[in-house]
């Protein structure tokens, strides 16, 4: 491997690995938020002053869970990157909508939220990468011609 050329398969490597570690940390999420009870998150909603609170609860909490898994696997990934960053970005903008986005003890304000939506992002025009079921299907199709 050329460190300043990466081959195709290093950087299809790499991706593979973003993919299942942002996958996996968003799973946690909103595993996490299940086993708090979804009353509790949409509690939380709720206090912000959002409206439908309920349903927005589910919503990300099978988005985080169901999204996450399809990065884990690599399924759809264009699509679930899409969809992941359209609700990270919605978070982030109920979360922090108002503050200073320079936070005081230093960063940014919701900094982390702010990752999340451009790694999704990123998928969108990367792809899954190496060890995924998008490059399998994609494999399959081509037998079939």
């Amino acid at each position: 491997m050329n460190f300043f050329n990466p081959s195709a398969v290093s950087t299809a490597r790499g991706t593979a690995l973003l993919r299942i570690c942002l996958g996996a940390l968003m799973m946690l999420h909103g595993i996490r938020k299940i086993l708090a009870g979804q009353k509790a998150f949409e509690a939380s909603i709720a206090g912000m002053g959002v409206q439908q609170a309920e349903t927005l609860s589910w919503l990300v909490i099978a988005g985080e869970t169901g999204l996450g898994a399809l990065f884990v696997l690599g399924a759809f990934t264009r699509v679930a990157g899409f969809l992941a960053a359209v609700m990270f970005a919605a978070i982030w903008f109920v979360t922090e909508w108002g503050k200073p986005l320079l936070a005081a003890g230093g960063g940014i304000a919701g900094e982390l939220l702010i990752v999340y939506v451009v790694a999704s992002l990123a998928f969108v025009f990367l792809g899954a990468g190496a060890a995924s079921l998008d490059r399998k299907m994609s494999r399959a199709g081509k037998g079939r011609r």
